[in-house]
């Protein structure tokens, strides 16, 4: 123990070097701006899921004398069939101009025209892994050139048939124009497209925010259609799981910040994960700690690039810092005690400034802790210490960050004034700054109490430049917890919730959440970990955020449609297959039925009246039987109108979802594999597939009475069937989505007949498992797009009635949609329902505030204006 002692002093002289390189990164990692650009689905991925960029989707575009077009291209070299298109220009006799990844990531560009065909390859570009290359192309129709310029690379034509370009349509990607079409599409991303004529840059698409369907220039409001779409800019929105593993219950997390790596420890592996290559890999470990892990306690030393864990225990009983060898697998001999933590969920931050690792909080054996302690690595001593200044009330579950080498910022938490559990405990929302030097703490600030209470993840990440700090939130009072990242000022009381949710089974003590910053990939990385009881199984999941995080409404180009002047269907597909899909789900051969044929079965919307008068939505549960309802509950009738759902236990639920949401989907279900990740990840395949059998059958013999099903496997994958006789609403919205989206003429009973559908509830809405979000999401994506297309629309206009009901779906599927919120009020006013668009207005005003924090910048004025 005295040579590590020895080792851990000799660290002294890192320190000086490494403080100058924190500082540096410190006031440099929160400069940068967003990502952006729009990645194209390529052959990797089935035909009609291909990317296509159309710039001219209405008509060509005319350039009299000429243009030149300049963009921004990124291939990914990791693509085996890389060939295709990365634009292709067409003029009105169907001659074309390519530019093309070929064999072996060679770029070459060509033209056909008259005939006559010529090719030229760019053998002297040499592609390498996240390469932006800038791309230059010349038509000038005055001197009859065209020109090509591919980073430092030029050539040049002489060409008087280049005239016929003066009127051309110009794709990126997949080009579905009849004569002229190709589906083979690189992989790429492409961003800053400018076009230009001779005096002035003519349009710009910057491929940053969007609209659904597609994106409008930044000069002229030019709309450019976009099939199946991957907007770079969505990464600052959604959380992308990187990695989820199983290991020993309440285990130890740290995160090293210099080689972007999470590192969990439990009694008997070390794990690291790899955020640079997302590799996990999974050491035994040979000696381990002589006493039962509970609250985290492990850390990452930068100066000596070591891990350690820390023994905090009561005071009599002594402390200990012990390393971790990666080379032996052996961890420092410890001291053994039984003793049950009570430092659950403290705060810890170590200087490596000064080599101490300092502590605060916890809670254990019914009491919440004010405790400040200090470990010196030089000196191998424990010190307790008293914060002077304003005084911080004992607490747990609260998040810390450093905002400099001496300056930390506390905030959140839970606890008690006089720190007993029993005697009023409370959510805080206050904000400390604590010097490390005089370990002295100042109040900065009191949040208002929200109307929805939270705790934060144990580590806050403050961004000075930009005065803000981040931390994960969520209520530690359900199980079924969804975090959401909350940014809060660091100068006063203020916040916004931000991207998505994660989900997360929430047991106090057994669970935890933690916040990191990945300087090198920009991105925010969250942590958490889950045990249904303490020492038992934890499920642990590590998930990404490019920063600076956005909300979603950040996305969205702020372009008024009513004032474009454009008549250009800006709904796309995103996902045609539900044809297909039908095959599978509603029979496939003398069972299967028109995809129109339950809208013509059922019973008119309007038969009965609504409360309020002014809708003619009427619920359709009451009028089927055999049905599988997922709007509003889940929901499942036989055939005397018995409601089964409660013979559906959760994991019969789940299963029986994931295959029926699967094949609706693809057509296939869901493989046997992903089905075991999801619902029997902690058994070897015998007994998942043994419990599947089980389930399976329970399944069968609840849908006995309800109608012909058939569950089936193909090539590893499960699906489900149905006869005629069943009817199921998730299905027939995303037909009649997929319908009214794609017709040329607006059919206003299919759109009251969708409404009916989605006016019922939210989609599975008491079902928070975190495999089904993508689903809802999804289908809220889709329809909310439809509802948007349908307002703004110019060629149909709908009753008041319909307008009010088309508002009041959106607020279901998107509680804080603005433009729902405008309707809704407009048309009331405009009915002489004054009074119930005031309330309208109230209502979503004190729910924006809840969600955001802030007040709603409109006023109701405003909204009607």
């Amino acid at each position: 123990m005295e040579s590590d002692y020895r080792q851990r002093k000799n660290t002294k002289g890192k320190i000086n070097a490494f403080s100058l390189l924190f500082i540096l990164s410190f006031s440099l990692a929160f400069s940068r701006e967003p990502q952006y650009g729009l990645k194209f689905n390529s052959n990797g991925y089935e035909p009609e899921m291909r990317t296509s960029l159309d710039l001219s989707p209405n008509s060509f575009f005319s350039f009299h004398e000429g243009f030149s077009m300049d963009f921004d291209v990124k291939i990914d070299l990791k693509e085996i069939h890389s060939y295709g298109y990365i634009f292709r220009i067409i003029d009105k006799n169907e001659n074309n101009v390519d530019l093309l990844l070929g064999n072996k990531d060679i770029i070459s560009f060509s033209f056909s025209i008259d005939n006559a065909v010529f090719n030229r390859t760019f053998d002297e570009i040499k592609l390498s892994p996240g390469q932006w290359l800038h791309v230059q192309l010349l038509i000038g129709i005055k001197d009859e050139e065209l020109e090509i310029r591919i980073g430092t690379a030029t050539q040049k034509w002489k060409l008087p048939e280049i005239k016929n370009f003066r009127e051309v349509a110009i794709v990126f990607g997949k080009n579905n124009y009849p004569r002229t079409m190709v589906i083979d599409v690189p992989d790429m991303t492409v961003k800053d497209i400018k076009i230009s004529n001779r005096t002035a840059a003519q349009y710009y698409w910057k491929l940053s925010k969007y609209v659904p369907g597609g994106v409008y220039d930044e000069i002229k409001k030019h709309f450019a259609k976009c099939d199946n779409p991957n907007w770079i800019l969505t990464q600052n929105t959604t959380w992308k799981k990187e990695s989820t593993f199983t290991c020993d219950g309440n285990p130890y997390i740290a995160y090293d910040s210099d080689k972007n790596t999470v590192a969990v420890s439990d009694k008997h592996y070390f794990y690291t994960f790899s955020l640079s290559d997302r590799q996990l890999k999974k050491q035994p470990i040979h000696r381990g700690l002589s006493y039962t892990q509970y609250a985290n306690q492990m850390i990452y030393n930068p100066v000596d690039s070591n891990y350690y864990v820390y023994n905090l225990l009561k005071e009599e009983d002594g402390r200990e810092f012990a390393m971790f060898n990666r080379s032996t697998g052996d961890w420092e001999e410890t001291t053994a005690h039984d003793h049950y933590s009570d430092y659950w969920h403290h705060n810890r931050y170590f200087s490596a400034k000064n080599n101490r690792l300092y502590l605060f909080g916890g809670y254990g054996h019914i009491k919440y802790k004010k405790d400040a302690y200090i470990y010196d690595v030089s000196t191998d001593c424990w010190s307790k210490k008293i914060l002077k200044g304003d005084s911080i009330e004992p607490r747990y579950l609260s998040g810390l960050g450093a905002i400099s080498e001496t300056k930390l910022l506390l905030f959140g938490g839970y606890g008690s004034k006089s720190g007993n559990q029993e005697l009023f405990p409370q959510h805080y929302y206050d904000a400390y700054i604590i010097d490390t030097e005089t370990m002295e703490s100042k109040k900065l600030w009191v949040l208002e109490t929200p109307e929805k209470n939270f705790v934060v993840s144990n580590s806050l990440v403050v961004d000075t430049a930009n005065n803000c700090f981040y931390a994960l939130c969520f209520p530690f009072t359900k199980f079924n917890t969804e975090i959401m990242l909350y940014k809060f000022s660091l100068t006063k009381p203020k916040y916004e919730m931000l991207a998505d949710t994660i989900l997360l089974g929430f047991k106090d003590v057994g669970s935890y959440v933690d916040l990191y910053f990945d300087r090198a990939n920009n991105k925010l990385i969250a942590v958490t970990s889950s045990s249904v009881s303490v020492g038992g199984i934890a499920t642990l999941s590590i998930y990404s955020l490019s920063y600076p995080p956005l909300n979603k409404a950040d996305l969205y180009q702020p372009v008024k449609l009513e004032n474009c002047g454009l008549r250009t269907i800006i709904i796309s597909a995103l996902i045609c297959l539900i044809s297909l899909s039908a095959m599978f789900f509603y029979g496939k051969r003398k069972r299967k039925q028109p995809a129109g044929q339950t809208v013509q079965n059922d019973s008119p919307a309007n038969s009965e009246a609504d409360t309020e008068t002014i809708s003619g939505i009427t619920a359709i549960k009451s009028v089927r039987k055999q049905a599988i309802f997922l709007f509003g509950g889940f929901r499942v009738i036989d055939r005397e109108s018995n409601d089964l759902s409660a013979e559906f236990k959760p994991l019969l639920k789940s299963l029986f979802l994931l295959i029926l949401l699967n094949t609706i989907k693809n057509g296939k279900g869901i493989s046997f594999v992903k089905l075991k990740e999801i619902l029997w990840f902690d058994m070897n395949e015998e007994s998942a597939n043994n419990n599947r059998g089980v389930a399976l059958s329970k399944i069968r013999k609840i849908l006995e009475n309800v109608g012909e099903v058939q569950f089936s496997k193909q090539d590893s994958y499960w699906s489900v069937e149905f006869g005629n006789e069943i009817y199921c609403d998730y299905y027939e919205a995303l037909v009649l989505i997929h319908k009214i989206r794609d017709s040329k003429s607006t059919n206003t009973d299919d759109i009251k007949r969708l409404l009916s559908i989605v006016s019922e509830g939210e989609f599975l809405p008491n079902i928070q498992i975190e495999w089904i979000d993508a689903f809802k999401s999804e289908f809220s994506d889709k329809l909310v797009d439809l509802f948007m297309k349908l307002i703004h629309q110019k060629e149909i206009l709908f009753s008041d009635a319909t307008y009010i009901d088309i508002a009041n779906a959106l607020f279901i599927h998107d509680p804080l949609n603005e433009d729902a919120l405008k309707l809704k009020c407009s048309v009331l006013v405009k009915m002489g329902k004054n009074g119930l668009a005031k309330n309208a207005y109230t209502t979503f005003v004190k729910e924006y505030a809840a969600w955001f924090g802030i007040n709603y910048k409109y006023s109701f004025g405003e909204v009607i204006g």
